[in-house]
Parts: C-alpha cells; sequence; structure tokens
C-alpha cells in the first residue's frame, strides 16, 4: 500500500499569537518542507518526518495523505481534541496507508509528556507524534492577530498547497474531507503495494530460503518468515532452517515498506523428504541409524570441544545454526519419545 498525494489536516490551538506564514493558496517553501522532526511517540521510517517525506516531488514519487494535529501539551483546548477526535481518526485510517495521521507536539511536560499524550485519547492504534520545540506548524499556519486567533485545522493539497483554514472540526467532519481529497487525487493516490516473493534450495532436511520480494514505487523494510514448524524469523534472508522431521511444511513470506504499508503474503507448501547430504540423520552423531545415548556423548565432548563426532553435521537438532545444550535435550526427548 503505497501512497500517492497528501492532505495534511492540522488541528491548531495555542495562547501564543503568531504571524501566518501560509495562508490559502499558498504552497509550502520546499525548505519548510525539508524540516525535519523527531519522533517522540509511535513508529515511523528513520525515526524522524518531514513535509518532503510525504511529498512525491521530493521524495521519488510516494504521495500521502495526512491529517495532523498540532499541539500543546498546556492546552486544554488541544487535549479535548487529542481525547475527541485524534484517536478516532487514527483508527480510522489504520487499515488505509494513502492516510498517515500525526501529532505535532510542542511544550513537553507541561505538564504532559509525549507517551502521556498519545494516551489521552481512547483510540486503538499507537498515534504518530513528531516533537516541535520551536512551534514550526503553529508558525506556519498561525493567523494574524487576537480577535481571530489561530484556525483549529488546515488542509494541504498534493502539491503542499494551503487549501483551507478554519475552526473546530469533528471526527466525521475531518473524515469527511480527507475521502473528498483522496476522490480528488484519483490514480495519484493508488499505487502498487510491496510484494513478498521466494525461492528455496533443499538438502535433505535442511532449506535455504531466499528473498526475491519486490517493490515498484517503495522499498522493503520488514520481512517476516513462518517456517511452518513454530519457527520464525525476521531476517531478509534467514540462516538455513533445518526441520526435525520429513513432511510439508506451509511456509509463510509478509513484508511491509518504509511507510509501515504491508504487502502481499507469498506462501508455499515446502515438502521434505529423504536423507541429507549430511549422511545422517539430525541427531544421529554416531551415524549408527539409531538415536542412544552414544550421540548425547558425542555431541556434548563435541561442545566442550574435546572431540568432533564422524558426522558432525547432523549435531544441530533443533535446526538453529548453533549446537549447543538445547539440541542434546532435543535428542534426549526423541531417544525417550518426546
Amino acid at each position: 500500500m503505497i501512497i500517492k498525494n497528501i492532505i495534511i489536516i492540522i488541528s491548531i490551538t495555542s495562547a501564543v499569537l503568531f504571524s501566518a506564514e501560509y495562508d490559502v493558496g499558498d504552497i509550502i517553501d520546499q525548505d519548510d518542507q525539508l524540516q525535519t522532526f523527531s519522533i517522540c511517540n509511535g513508529e515511523y521510517f528513520n525515526n524522524e518526518l518531514s513535509l518532503a517525506d510525504l511529498n512525491g516531488d521530493l521524495n521519488g514519487g510516494h504521495y500521502f495523505v495526512t491529517w495532523i494535529d498540532v499541539s500543546a501539551t498546556w492546552c486544554p483546548p488541544c487535549q479535548q481534541m487529542a481525547e475527541s477526535v485524534t484517536g478516532a481518526v487514527e483508527d480510522e485510517w489504520a487499515d488505509n496507508s494513502h492516510a498517515v495521521p500525526f501529532t505535532s507536539l510542542s511544550d513537553l511536560n507541561q505538564p504532559y509528556s509525549c507517551s502521556q499524550w498519545g494516551n489521552l485519547g481512547n483510540g486503538s492504534n499507537e498515534p504518530l507524534i513528531i516533537h516541535d520545540p520551536s512551534y514550526k506548524f503553529m508558525g506556519w499556519f498561525g493567523c494574524c492577530g487576537s480577535s481571530e486567533g489561530w484556525p483549529s485545522t488546515v488542509f494541504i493539497n498534493q502539491d503542499m498547497e494551503v487549501i483551507y483554514k478554519g475552526n473546530y472540526m469533528n471526527y466525521l467532519e475531518v473524515n469527511y474531507v480527507i475521502e473528498q481529497m483522496l476522490d480528488d487525487c484519483g490514480d495519484e493516490c493508488i499505487s502498487p503495494p510491496p510484494m513478498a516473493l521466494f525461492t528455496y534450495e533443499l538438502d535433505g532436511l535442511s532449506v535455504a530460503y531466499i528473498d526475491l520480494s519486490v517493490s515498484e514505487t517503495s522499498t522493503i523494510v520488514d520481512w517476516h518468515w513462518d517456517f511452518g514448524d513454530g519457527s520464525t524469523s525476521n531476517e531478509q534472508f534467514p540462516p538455513v532452517h533445518t526441520y526435525s522431521t520429513a513432511g510439508t511444511y506451509y511456509v509463510t513470506l509478509d513484508v511491509s515498506d518504509q511507510y509501515d504499508a504491508d504487502g502481499l503474503q507469498y506462501w508455499e507448501y515446502i515438502t521434505l523428504e529423504g536423507e541429507s547430504s549430511c549422511g545422517s540423520e539430525l541427531g544421529d552423531v554416531t551415524g549408527d541409524g539409531t538415536l542412544n545415548i552414544l550421540d548425547i556423548v558425542q555431541v556434548a565432548n563435541y561442545i566442550l570441544g574435546i572431540s568432533t563426532p564422524e558426522y558432525a553435521c547432523a549435531a544441530d537438532m533443533n535446526g538453529d545454526g548453533n549446537v549447543n545444550i538445547l539440541d542434546i535435550v532435543q535428542i534426549a526427548n526423541a531417544i525417550l519419545g518426546n
């Protein structure tokens, strides 16, 4: 799920007055778009965020729709917004990566910390919050006099143009505007999701999995393998996985990109049969065709560096890539029939 245009809705409330840099119809300057802000709650690519990250003209063609709640921790109306609107909006768009809502928060610990602010709402998802210690967002969109104060919402389109600045909007109104902006955005807000893909090489009960996942318009940054036997891995290229017994296993690979967009899952049924090129079954380091106390003794000596069994390649009973006490335990369990 890759995003193709950006709507930014900014909720602003404060007792401090700013002279607005941007009014309706203005394009946000590129220098301002490139200013980065640290993430203090939730997760985002590289743990920092800038408006340029959401502008396809500056990030390589990835456009996003977002809603920004601009707040200060000492501000009661901001708190009400966080409690009644922000969390609900976060939940509404949690499964749609075409929308990236976040909060810009100033004056941490006066009295709330960033994480405490993130817990104010009743949403079920972890809100994305950036720290804005210099009131950048407030200054960019603040109104011009004490009689007008600040707009409670600001909408910005995919071209970084300020479309609307107004007063408080409720959850339904915010979502309606986001939907309308996405409709106006059209095909530019749609791009193919990452696609998981893998191949593999068999060697008896051992399998080397090779990632072939692709994404046309983003970068895959997360991998999750499920090998079908209770074992998993989050590495792009996991170590050779050794199964304890022959059989058919349902193996899946899930991926996501730097924008936390989930890809299309890939799966295969892997059937394992026959003996490994090791020349002996797992655990049978003596090669006598039977698991017994002699195998335990030889694996123990192998771990201690006393001697190397003839079929040391069979010592990794649990297939985790290491020979240790856990392998001895599994050999013992196999002998006992557990």
